[in-house]
């Protein structure tokens, strides 16, 4: 294994460091920027020069020989993710380490920092004693650089509870997020002025589950409260932006105040993909079907592993009745993630779109195997109801009102689900006036939902979609 000479940090430690930088709970969960980080270590570590942006998007991230960085940004945005997540994973450690590795703010280079005895920061490459010296002098530059534009606040007490509420919330279990929740709110009292801790608050109150005793709605205020608060530190959280566009669409059926947001979210923060996939579940929900689906691949070219699996593709290709293509995507989810129920629910629903319900009914029976998930009971209610069996719809509806009196709150836009599978637009469009009022989110896709097209033309339903602003 090559080593520098005189006192300098070996190869041996730069591997070291970076295998305990891959352990931890942000590189264990996006594959992207560990291939990226191992990549740019050996490169470093074999004393080359830094790699060029075409290299890495062949080498690292698999893209064709017709690469054009103008058109697809994928390398800038993952090396400006590498270096944030590596300031973050060097505050939340917080002692000095033997070597400190730093994505350059410059390039795409990857510099090794270290404290010997005698004192000196060494980089390590196999050339002489000018170029050594040459490569101090620059390393020297990126660091101070590195001080000076560091995000403000990341020095905060609040950033290790962050990096932990964050990991917890990547794995999408309703005791994750809510642990998450938690551990966000007290990232808030900890430090009331680190606005990264109040936009992950408000992103994390947006998923059911996270909020312990508070109500949707409550929680949801809440939620507008804390991006607030985040975008008065820093005007330009993209996280905060994102969940601020969500509100105003999904809670206030502001379109046109949501769309702005949504796009500030991606200017300042262009390589978060859950941004991404929010942005592209508004877009279905207007009928813009193509924007959507740009929106969703690129999110899962920055993340393709989704953790949770994201079933945003297969629901939006569905909603644009390219049925055959929906069930492929859903079909390789369930492949992708050996049979996650998540993966399962979409196949079901996409199945059910294209009206094909004896296939559709087991996977949605194989979600409530290992869950009682309200949404999977209404939508093989509505599946039952759609295929001709009253007796089974109904049973759905009975199984729904007991699930919902012991969490003392109803979700209206499920019951519209069996409903309309059952025919019965009357109770449908009643339900849906309920949700409307209740300020669920989900009446915000009766404009483009499958379930809803033997309803198109029932006028109760067209005022309704008139009401909110739907296509």
């Amino acid at each position: 294994m090559p080593k520098t000479r005189g006192n300098s940090i070996d190869a041996e430690a730069v591997r070291a460091e970076m295998e305990s930088i891959l352990a931890s709970p942000r590189f264990v969960n996006s594959r992207p920027l560990s291939l990226l980080l191992r990549f740019l270590v050996e490169h470093a570590v074999a004393g080359d020069p830094p790699p060029g942006e075409y290299a890495i998007a062949l080498e690292v991230f698999g893209r064709p020989g017709s690469f054009v960085a103008q058109l697809d940004p994928v390398v800038r945005v993952q090396h400006r993710r590498l270096r944030a997540a590596l300031e973050e994973y060097y505050e939340a450690k917080g002692s000095p380490r033997r070597v400190m590795l730093r994505a350059s703010a410059r390039g795409f280079g990857l510099a090794a920092v270290g404290r010997t005895r005698s004192g000196p920061v060494r980089r390590p490459w196999k050339t002489g004693k000018l170029l050594a010296l040459a490569a101090l002098l620059v390393l020297a530059a990126v660091v101070a650089l590195w001080l000076h534009f560091r995000p403000p606040g990341s020095a905060s007490r609040a950033a290790p509870l962050d990096v932990e509420a964050r990991a917890l919330r990547a794995k999408g279990t309703v005791p994750d997020v809510a642990e998450s929740a938690r551990l966000f709110e007290q990232a808030v009292a900890v430090d009331s002025g680190y606005a990264p801790a109040w936009s992950g608050l408000a992103d994390v109150l947006l998923i059911p589950g996270s909020s312990g005793d508070m109500s949707r709605s409550e929680a949801i205020a809440r939620a507008r409260e804390a991006a607030a608060k985040a975008i008065r530190l820093d005007p330009r959280n993209g996280e905060a932006h994102a969940v601020m566009g969500y509100v105003q669409l999904f809670r206030d059926s502001n379109w046109a105040g949501a769309e702005p947001e949504f796009r500030q979210a991606i200017q300042f923060d262009p390589a978060a993909p859950r941004i991404h996939r929010m942005y592209a579940q508004a877009l279905m929900s207007r009928g813009r079907f193509d924007e959507a689906i740009a929106q969703s691949r690129m999110a899962a070219s920055l993340d393709p592993a989704g953790s949770p699996p994201a079933t945003d593709l297969a629901e939006i290709l569905s909603a644009a009745h390219r049925y055959d293509e929906a069930i492929a995507e859903a079909r390789r989810l369930v492949q992708q993630t050996g049979g996650d129920a998540s993966a399962h629910l979409a196949l079901g629903i996409v199945l059910s779109a294209a009206h094909r319900y004896d296939e559709a009914i087991p996977e949605l029976q194989s979600v409530l195997l290992t869950s009682r998930s309200t949404y999977a009971m209404a939508r093989l209610g509505y599946v039952y109801g759609a295929k001709g069996d009253r007796v089974a719809a109904t049973a759905s509806l009975q199984s729904l009102d007991r699930a919902f009196a012991k969490i003392m709150s109803v979700d209206w836009s499920y019951r519209a689900l069996v409903y309309a599978g059952l025919g019965d637009n009357q109770h449908a469009v009643d339900c849906l006036e309920q949700s409307l009022a209740n300020q669920e989110g989900d009446i915000n896709f009766i404009g483009v939902e499958p379930a809803y097209d033997g309803m198109r033309a029932d006028p109760r339903f067209v005022a309704l979609r008139k009401r909110i602003g739907l296509p």
